[in-house]
């Protein structure tokens, strides 16, 4: 799926932009606080509900409006099939979705169409911070891979919260346990998918390091979130008194992790930051590498300023990559440029405008 239109209004200082952009490569120019990366924000948007900057809403309504209006044209190149979809988000809260002129409640739909995958500056805290961003990192993956994630996720979700609830209200062992036969059913799938995924993942993540001629080897581990070798169902009635002790579920996929080691040491501990930075892009292309190979879909990619994270090498190594997933791609940067054999189409933001060429 490529977007072959796109139209923002009252979006952080894009009060009304609209563009048309190409199916490969669009390198966006500007200086710094000019909108560049709120295109990027916008596009994000378009398929998750929120921006790959945060989840408050509040934060990316122009001042002085009370919402922000996002909507796209999008093309699936294999069948020639368009689709439109349109968002619109208010301070209050609300939010009304459209997909092809009907309203959805559920941003999901639009997000199987129109997968999008943000490289951004910040990206090293994949593997900086805590396990919660690497539970995102792979639910990413499996949910656009294996067609029955979503509704296990879906499932697991609601039951945990219903159980969570039973242990606050300190309710008796038969209510709490009464909501175990479906956490349990739809948690195993869950970490049947997961642990599915990595497997594919980490093929395409050392292939990826082994191109751009790393000096270390990568592990990706599963950690299932309740000890190994025992079921889900063993971990709840094992853990029962630990959960009513701090009242909430404290085994299950919710805590699993994802551990990500440099040649049996945590790559947080032994890679330098330039290493894991390095790690990190490769880690999100082996993403879109699994993608492409399981479904034959090609991901939009947004890249807010590249370059400025890795040096010129490593940079065209991996600019080099990304041109092989034959995706749609939007590269941020502060000045004008040429992407080594890649035809782009450029376009300069001014002052919340966006014009095409420089």
């Amino acid at each position: 799926m490529i977007l072959t239109q796109i139209d923002i209004a009252g979006l952080r200082n894009l009060r009304s932009v609209s563009f048309s952009p190409a199916p490969g490569f669009n390198l966006i120019v500007g200086p710094n606080g000019s909108g560049k990366s709120s295109i990027l924000e916008a596009i994000h948007c378009l398929s998750a509900g929120h921006s790959f900057r945060t989840r408050k809403v509040k934060e990316l309504i122009t001042r002085g409006e009370d919402a922000y209006t996002l909507a796209c044209q999008m093309l699936d190149r294999t069948t020639g099939q368009e689709h439109r979809s349109g968002l619109r988000r208010h301070r209050d809260g609300s939010t009304e979705l459209r997909l092809d002129y009907q309203e959805i409640r559920s941003i999901a739909s639009v997000t199987q169409l129109l997968p999008v995958k943000a490289l951004t500056p910040d990206s090293h805290s994949l593997i900086q911070d805590g396990p919660a961003g690497r539970r995102q990192f792979i639910d990413w993956g499996t949910f656009h891979v294996e067609h029955g994630f979503l509704d296990r996720w879906r499932t697991y979700r609601r039951t945990l919260s219903q159980r969570n609830q039973n242990l606050k209200d300190q309710a008796p062992d038969s209510e709490v346990g009464a909501w175990d036969e479906s956490l349990i059913a739809s948690g195993t799938a869950l970490d049947k998918y997961r642990r599915s995924y990595i497997e594919l993942l980490s093929t395409s993540v050392n292939a990826l390091l082994e191109e751009m001629q790393t000096v270390f080897h990568v592990e990706l581990s599963y950690r299932s979130g309740w000890s190994d070798g025992s079921s889900l169902e063993d971990a709840l009635a094992r853990n029962l008194p630990n959960c009513r002790k701090f009242r909430t579920t404290t085994v299950g996929p919710h805590r699993a992790e994802l551990a990500i080691s440099a040649d049996g040491v945590l790559a947080k501990q032994i890679l330098s930051r330039g290493q894991q930075k390095l790690l990190v892009y490769a880690l999100h292309i082996g993403q879109l590498i699994v993608l492409n190979q399981t479904t034959q879909r090609p991901a939009i990619i947004l890249c807010d300023d590249l370059p400025s994270e890795l040096d010129e090498e490593q940079n065209g190594k991996i600019l080099a990559q990304i041109a092989q997933l034959n995706s749609q791609v939007f590269l941020t940067s502060t000045m004008p440029q040429t992407l080594e054999n890649t035809a782009f189409e450029m376009f300069a933001v001014a002052g919340g405008e966006l014009r095409k060429g420089v």
